[in-house]
């Protein structure tokens, strides 16, 4: 009986987790495909799985003005956050569970051939935001960074945004490797749940056996 009071308390208490399946389509932004020479404008090109609500970006080829090997993070592609013009966003609409926990990953560098020292973004999902700058790298590294967020889904589809804050034409943002996958608990989640029901365990044992005492004594 013990035991299955335990089991359900651990299962009501684990954060409900998502299927690994990636729910960003086109996060390595390789469609549409550039070959020649840099980049395509979007909203003026199409953007497979994505929006563009202010502004317009760029698709780039990661072979653009490299001496060695592509640029992009993964893949032969990654977008810039402003296109054409001063100011750019993106934005992508995906179906989620309530309440379930999903973790956010993307690579982020800048447009270093403007000249600007750094770039910014903000990025906002579900109820979660936070801000990305980038000042390093040169234009045969760029030094890509990452970020990790976990979120917990508000309702049965979530948006994705980024918006450029600092940088303008060719001094923009640079992001890739965009993905959202179902989280999983860290180890020391685990520890510390275990330990929590270990600790509910003796104690309604300890409960018991005094009920038993004073009953027969």
């Amino acid at each position: 009986m013990l035991k299955s009071i335990l089991l359900a308390s651990a299962i009501a208490i684990v954060p409900s987790t998502a299927s690994a399946a990636d729910l960003i389509g086109n996060g390595g932004f390789e469609n549409p495909t550039i070959t020649n020479p840099c980049c395509s404008t979007v909203p003026t090109a199409t953007l497979p799985s994505w929006t563009v609500p202010t502004g317009n970006v760029n698709v780039v080829n990661g072979n653009f003005g490299s001496a060695g090997p592509n640029l992009a993070f993964e893949g032969t592609q990654y977008l810039d956050l402003v296109g054409e013009g001063g100011v750019g966003s993106l934005s992508q609409t995906f179906v989620t569970t309530i309440g379930q926990l999903y973790t956010l990953t993307f690579a982020y560098s800048h447009n270093l051939f403007g000249g600007l020292s750094s770039a910014s973004a903000n990025y906002s999902i579900g109820e979660t935001s936070g801000s990305i700058t980038h000042s390093t790298g040169s234009n045969s590294n760029l030094d890509w960074k990452t970020v990790s967020v976990n979120f917990v889904a508000p309702s049965s589809t979530t948006t994705l945004s980024f918006f450029n804050t600092k940088g303008g034409a060719n001094e923009g943002i640079f992001l890739d490797a965009v993905s959202v996958k179902g989280a999983v608990p860290e180890p020391s989640t685990w520890m510390f749940m275990m330990l929590g029901m270990a600790g509910v365990g003796f104690s309604l044992r300890r409960k018991n056996t005094h009920t038993l005492r004073v009953r027969y004594a």
